[in-house]
């Protein structure tokens, strides 16, 4: 694929030899009756590709777009309702604290 010209500006194209080329490194089996027009296809390919180079700056016009900006919310922490207050959910609440009986054994250590 590689031509000398091809670096210096000059066009770049694709052969039936090519085509077969890529497609035994591709491990890709490309029809005999289709090579032509593969290689026909891909080099149109290259050839619109090549025209790329030809643009230019274009008088320093911006050829990207800039990336946005995320727009962040503001962190902030909502208490999330419940369908039963806390206290009815264990069978001791006191001062916004679970009690949980002390269990035998657990003293001794």
């Amino acid at each position: 694929l590689r031509r000398a010209g091809a670096r210096l500006g000059g066009r770049l194209t694709i052969t039936a030899e090519d085509l077969a080329r890529i497609a035994r490194l591709a491990e890709l089996e490309v029809a005999a009756g289709d090579v032509d027009r593969l290689a026909a296809q891909l080099d149109g390919i290259v050839a619109y590709v090549g025209q790329l180079a030809t643009l230019g700056d274009a008088g320093g016009a911006a050829t990207t777009v800039p990336a946005r900006v995320a727009v962040l919310r503001e962190d902030r922490v909502d208490p999330i309702p419940l369908s039963r207050p806390l206290a009815d959910l264990a069978p001791e609440f006191r001062d916004g604290f679970f009690l949980v009986p002390r269990l035998p054994g657990m003293d001794a250590g």
